[in-house]
This record gives structure tokens, C-alpha cells and sequence, in this order.
């Protein structure tokens, strides 16, 4: 027992290193020559490593209770309440950015909502200022008259009156007819009447839908060809120029009286003219003439909001359309000549035009 304390006691001092280098070197050579010291070597150190990890666990735990008994708890929930206010705040700081942001986004919807309906109620009241002047033919009562030339005249249209009425007339002596393209946009047929109450079948040559202006032909044997007693004047007309129209917003024809009161037509636009003249559905397609008897423009609508305020494409864009046609055997370039009409009164340039202004009638 000894033995064995005094063995013990020398492996301790090997381990801790208490031995000199000669008692070292002995002790090495006892621990090679004989296995069981070297075993309770091995086994010794490794009982005071897990000696010392107990001693340092217990040592780290008194230092953590001690800690843990010099901290200020009041402080530590006043902390802890700190942190939770924080958070609460970045929580509503984040639901406050996600509110705006909400809101930012209904309102460029709302913003973008109503400049679209700014912008679609600006352009419906925009087309209701302006309107066409063609007429609706079947909620018109026909006159004792027109019924009396259907039934006596050889030719005549259908029985029925037809579904849009305008006025059209003539650029040729051989049956070429202009009037407006939206009187006979979609048209299944058209017929045009003249003063006289004679109706002849007619066919759409030529369409251009951007000066609103059509070019008809009379598809008829019994038309017969006369030489035209107007020019067409392609120059611009001054403000305050007189003019006159002759169109059908009845089924007979009527004359009106007015001024050139502005170089360009609806919304600016600089293919035509503001009139002073009164029009009334029926008067699409008729001519505007000057005091000479030369045409200058083409009567297309009227302003709804203003009495006596018309629009007319300009004879200029007329003028380009007809030489157009002309290139693959169209209208003769009839135009050209002077006008028949200069130096004659009202009356008798009203009676030399009659004949060259028809009534049109188109169904659908």
C-alpha cells in the first residue's frame, strides 16, 4: 500500500513535470520495462484532465452565478422593454411605409382613372360639338311631290326612301359625281336625284376617308351628258369672302346664304373652312361656291354648340382627288375652263346650278 502511494505520488510529479532530467529519464525507462506502471501513468492523467475540466465547469459556473448576482435586474426589463418598443416601432414604421405606399398606389391609380375619363369625356364632348349633316331618311315624311315624281318618272329609285340622304354634284359632263364619303360609307347602293325628281343608279369609284370625300359615277344609259357651267377654284378663299351653297335637306333643293369666318375647319384643321352658313342634315356632300359661281369647298358638318357655324373641306384637296381619279379614266378635266356664272345675279346662277346638284340616296 505504500508501495503504491509512493508510486503515485512519483507519476504526479512526472506529469507535472517536478521531475529533474535524470529522474525523468528513469521513470521513462520504469513506464517502457513494465506496462502496468505505464498503464496507471496513462490512466492517472487522464483522471486529472477530467479533473480539471470538472474544476474549470465549476469555476465558469461561479463566476456566472456571480455575475448573474451583481446584474440589476430593473435595468435588465427596462432593457427588455426598450428592445420590445423598438420593435414595435420599426413594426409600425414598416406598416406605415406599407400604408403610403398603399395609398400612393391608389392614388396614381385614381390619378391615371381620371385623366382617362378627363380625356374620353374631352373627346365624346369634342365629337359632340361637331356633326355630320347627312340625313336619316327613313324618319323623314316624304312630300306629295317626290311620291308624285317617283310614280310619274321613269327612272326613279327604290320605293322606299333609303336609309342616309346627302347632297352631291357633278365634276364632270359624263356623270361623275363628288359628295362627302361618310354619306355613303357602307352603302349597299346609291342613287342620285336631280331637281327634276329623276333618280339614277350610281356606283362609289373613289373613297378618301381622310378629306371625308367620295367620287360617285352614274351607272345609267339614260343619263345624259352636259357640259358644266362652274370652275373649281383651288386657291384659298379670304375671310369674309361671300359664299353660297345649294343642297337637299328637304326633298327639294334650298339655297343658302353665308361667309368664309375662318381659314381652317373644325379643331384647326387646315384642310378646310369655317363657314357662317346654315346647314342642316341633308347638306353633306353639297358645293360652296364663291360669288362667281366657282367652287370652293365641299359643305362636310356643322358645329352642334353654335347656330350658323358649318364646315367645308377645302376644293384644293377636290382638286388632288379628282386628278387622281382622273389618271385611270376618270371625270374629264372639266374644272379647268372659266366659270359660266361670273357676272350673272343670284337668281340666274341658281338656275344654271340646279341641274348639276343631285340628291343622294343611299341604302344599306
Amino acid at each position: 500500500m505504500k508501495e503504491d502511494m509512493m508510486l503515485l505520488r512519483e507519476i504526479e510529479r512526472y506529469l507535472e513535470g517536478e521531475m529533474s532530467g535524470q529522474e525523468k529519464a528513469v521513470f521513462e525507462e520504469l513506464r517502457r520495462t513494465h506496462p502496468l506502471i505505464n498503464k496507471q501513468v496513462i490512466e492517472h492523467q487522464l483522471f486529472l484532465q477530467q479533473l480539471g475540466s470538472y474544476g474549470q465547469r465549476q469555476s465558469l459556473q461561479a463566476k456566472m452565478d456571480k455575475i448573474h448576482q451583481q446584474l440589476d435586474m430593473p435595468n435588465l426589463r427596462k432593457q427588455a422593454q426598450e428592445a420590445t418598443y423598438t420593435a414595435k416601432r420599426i413594426s409600425i414604421r414598416r406598416k406605415t411605409i406599407t400604408n403610403l405606399a398603399a395609398a400612393a398606389c391608389i392614388a396614381l391609380v385614381t390619378s391615371l382613372s381620371t385623366i382617362a375619363v378627363i380625356q374620353k369625356a374631352a373627346k365624346n364632348k369634342s365629337t359632340a360639338q361637331y356633326e355630320d349633316v347627312r340625313r336619316v331618311l327613313n324618319n323623314i315624311q316624304r312630300s306629295q311631290t317626290a311620291l308624285m315624281n317617283d310614280i310619274n318618272s321613269k327612272n326613279k329609285a327604290p320605293v322606299n326612301p333609303g336609309t342616309y340622304g346627302g347632297t352631291g354634284f357633278a365634276v364632270s359632263g359624263n356623270g361623275y359625281i363628288v359628295t362627302n364619303y361618310h354619306v355613303v360609307a357602307g352603302a349597299d347602293s346609291v342613287y342620285v336625284q336631280n331637281n327634276k325628281g329623276e333618280a339614277f343608279k350610281a356606283i362609289s369609284i373613289f373613297e378618301d376617308i381622310s378629306s371625308d370625300l367620295a367620287v360617285l359615277k352614274i351607272a345609267d344609259s339614260s343619263f345624259k351628258n352636259q357640259p358644266l357651267p362652274y370652275a373649281l377654284k383651288p386657291q384659298s378663299v379670304k375671310v369674309g369672302e361671300e359664299v353660297f351653297t345649294m343642297g337637299y335637306p328637304r326633298d327639294e333643293m334650298v339655297y343658302g346664304k353665308g361667309y368664309i369666318s375662318a381659314k381652317t375647319g373644325f379643331n384647326g384643321d387646315t384642310t378646310a373652312y369655317q363657314v357662317s352658313i346654315p346647314v342642316n342634315p341633308g347638306n353633306s356632300g353639297a358645293p360652296l361656291l364663291d360669288s362667281k359661281g366657282d367652287v370652293v369647298g365641299i359643305v362636310t358638318g356643322k358645329q352642334t354648340t353654335s347656330d350658323g357655324i358649318a364646315f367645308a373641306v377645302k376644293s384644293a384637296h377636290l382638286k388632288r382627288l379628282l386628278d387622281e381619279v382622273a389618271k385611270d379614266k376618270g371625270p374629264r378635266k372639266e374644272w379647268s375652263h372659266k366659270s359660266h356664272l361670273e357676272g350673272l345675279n343670284r337668281v340666274d346662277q341658281i338656275k344654271k346650278l340646279e341641274d348639276f346638284v343631285y340628291l343622294v340616296k343611299v341604302y344599306n
